[in-house]
């Protein structure tokens, strides 16, 4: 099994305009999910993400507001 990428939510676009509450704060590590019966992350611009380090779902963001960082 390898690792997930991790990212930085950075919030662009309707990210930063429209802050909703179960959205990561800006700064926080956060990976990639994929929920059941849910579209793929990508899809449309937009990925499905949880905190890095505790799993806690926060819901759907654009990709546009993730920057990768190096391991």
């Amino acid at each position: 099994m390898s690792a997930k990428a991790v990212y930085v939510f950075e919030p662009t676009g309707i990210d930063l305009i429209d802050r909703r509450a179960h959205q990561p704060k800006p700064g926080t590590r956060v990976v990639k999910v994929q929920p059941a019966g849910c579209p793929r992350s990508g899809t449309m611009g937009h990925a499905w993400v949880a905190d890095a380090t505790t799993n806690q779902f926060y819901g759907i963001v654009l990709t546009r507001s993730l920057r990768r960082v190096a391991r």
